[in-house]
């Protein structure tokens, strides 16, 4: 009897040991890379005008501290309107910062986007800025679902014309236009 007491009481002492060697460390650190990014489809019909259009704009992000990260997208765009075809290219050089820690798997940021625009629909290019908050939820370690709260602040300047937007609607193209639901890998 003296043995199984004692076998019991070393079971209830090893496993919460065993388990917490084993627990999973959610957040980023310096140093770490992160892979991303955008693969959009979409089609539409309005008063008689056919528009489609596909965008693929994979991203890739380093931590230069426990807190920020930076990082850089390239999005290639084709469009059809109206049997016109046309494609566009995107570079966005972008920072964020993760300031707000909920739980273990959920942390808050705020992002800084500075993206240019060249192709078929500019005549000029487009240069614009964004800035907006957005949520992270860790699925694993390194499998990350980003919920992105775009657009709280934009600027776009196209030639002579620019739009500047405060709020959650812009009414300019890009990819501040509207919250993003995404996946992101930590390498």
């Amino acid at each position: 009897m003296k043995n199984l007491l004692l076998f019991i009481t070393l079971l209830f002492i090893s496993v919460p040991a065993i388990q917490a060697q084993d627990e999973a460390s959610y957040g980023f650190a310096k140093g770490d890379w992160v892979l991303g990014g955008a693969v959009t489809f979409g089609s539409s019909e309005i008063d008689g005008v056919e528009t489609s259009g596909s965008e693929i704009a994979p991203a890739i992000a380093t931590f230069i501290s426990d807190k920020w990260a930076v990082g850089v997208a390239i999005g290639l765009e084709s469009m059809e309107v109206d049997g016109n075809k046309m494609s566009d290219t995107n570079i966005t050089l972008g920072a964020r910062n993760y300031f707000m820690d909920l739980n273990d798997r959920n942390k808050m940021y705020f992002s800084l986007g500075l993206s240019f625009d060249s192709g078929d629909s500019f005549d000029d290019g487009m240069t614009s800025l964004g800035a907006g908050f957005g949520l992270n939820y860790f699925m694993t370690e390194n499998i990350i679902i980003d919920f992105g709260l775009a657009n709280i602040l934009s600027y776009a300047k196209s030639g002579d014309n620019s739009a500047m937007q405060i709020g959650w609607e812009g009414e300019i193209a890009n990819r501040w236009a509207s919250p993003t639901l995404g996946i992101i890998f930590k390498l």
